[in-house]
């Protein structure tokens, strides 16, 4: 399963204003493909960050409680709200509507 993760976070503890963060975030960055694959995640897209405060990634797993290891291994709980969310290849998505009976 595919699942976009967006973690957001204030300006206060964003890495740029804050040193205990950005100390995170100098440690975890560089390892963070290796921690995906020690949780049997594979990071698809991303991490993409930007001027919102935010930081997008696209992964895959085959379970939750792996993408949840993944997702305290990395310690971005710690500095954000981190949204997950289940998604599907669009052509999947397409069939799963096909399926489904037109409501309207």
């Amino acid at each position: 399963m595919h699942y976009v993760l967006i973690a957001e976070h204030g300006a206060q503890i964003c890495p740029t204003s804050n040193p205990k963060t950005r100390e995170i975030l100098i440690e975890v960055a560089p390892r963070l493909s290796e921690i995906a694959e020690s949780c049997s995640v594979k990071l698809v897209a991303g991490p993409y960050t930007n001027r919102e405060h935010s930081t997008v990634m696209i992964v895959e797993a085959a379970t939750g409680e792996d993408l949840d290891q993944f997702i305290v291994r990395s310690r971005f709980p710690q500095w954000n709200n981190v949204r997950v969310i289940p998604s599907l290849p669009l052509e999947e998505g397409v069939k799963d509507i096909q399926a489904q009976p037109i409501v309207f």
